[in-house]
């Protein structure tokens, strides 16, 4: 086995130190990225960085287009590129390190597409319950800001959720659904989750932490449940498979169905229709969670023979 010890700084050094390096690159590419990202949209569809407040424009084609150019650069600066490099950092070879030419099992693909799926009601209850936080008067301050940004948050997405044609529709699944899914998880689980073991000790525990960085990250307070419990499956996936594209791939289709469902539907028809259930049959989640549960046992049981 080749030993980049001498060649690459982080293979040899402690998690904690690999953990501030990865932190330090993370900020430098995504500060990068951000300055890039605004001048060329300034150039390209003539809004001055800092000037487009959502609330405030009229959200024609062009801003639109707008918003949707950010959010794809956003994903590359901040989590794409970042895995990449680190990757390399540590092993000085990115498809070893993230083991990106494993083959996932077709079996394990399809349980991680069911396990999805079948995640839905449960986590459209625990966002509802969610949204019901109420924080303690003296907390007043905050609990307005956050209401303010889920607010903001939930109208970034109406308006990346808008596709009046097919090939719009295309062009949202790759925005919404292929590039988060790639991005964060290489940066979360492929780099993060794997550093957090490594100091942490323990791959649950590494699971864990990475499930919560990974939903605080995205300041959205009052879905910051359902999205830790989304970290928690992601990461139990990767740890038990050892395959960075089982996790990908339920993170594609987690975000790939209310894109196409909005494009049918409307996302606010969707939206309300979610939460009026998750109101009114609490219940009904009861059997969809036994079966995420029973099809995490398999994912685990096969996992535990190809390892």
């Amino acid at each position: 086995m080749t030993d980049y010890s001498e060649l690459i700084p982080l293979s040899g050094k402690k998690p904690f130190l690999q953990f501030l390096v990865s932190m330090l690159v993370i900020l430098v590419i995504a500060l990068a990225g951000l300055v890039i990202t605004l001048l060329t949209a300034w150039l390209f569809f003539g809004i001055v960085p800092g000037g487009a407040e959502i609330g405030q424009l009229n959200l024609n084609t062009r801003e639109v287009n707008y918003f949707k150019y950010l959010q794809t650069f956003q994903h590359l600066s901040m989590f794409l590129l970042p895995a990449l490099l680190i990757s390399f950092l540590m092993k000085g070879d990115i498809t070893s390190y993230l083991g990106l030419k494993r083959k996932p099992a077709f079996t394990a693909a399809i349980l991680s597409i069911l396990l999805i799926i079948f995640l839905i009601p449960l986590n459209s209850y625990l966002a509802w319950l969610n949204a019901g936080l109420d924080l303690p008067q003296w907390l007043n301050g905050l609990e307005q800001w956050m209401s303010r940004k889920e607010l903001q948050t939930e109208r970034i997405t109406q308006v990346l959720m808008q596709a009046g044609t097919a090939g719009a529709l295309i062009i949202n699944i790759i925005i919404i659904a292929i590039l988060p899914a790639v991005g964060e998880e290489l940066l979360y689980r492929g780099v993060l989750q794997n550093i957090f073991a490594g100091w942490l000790k323990s791959g649950n525990l590494a699971v864990i932490l990475t499930a919560f960085v990974f939903s605080a990250a995205h300041l959205q307070f009052y879905g910051f449940l359902p999205r830790f419990i989304l970290g928690l499956v992601f990461g139990y996936i990767y740890l038990w498979s050892l395959n960075i594209w089982l996790p990908v791939l339920a993170h594609m289709v987690n975000n790939a169905i209310p894109v196409v469902l909005s494009y049918y539907y409307g996302w606010e028809n969707i939206n309300s229709t979610m939460n009026d259930l998750s109101s009114k049959k609490g219940l009904m989640v009861l059997i969809p969670t036994v079966i995420v549960v029973l099809i995490m046992v398999n994912i685990r049981g096969m996992s535990a023979k190809d390892n």
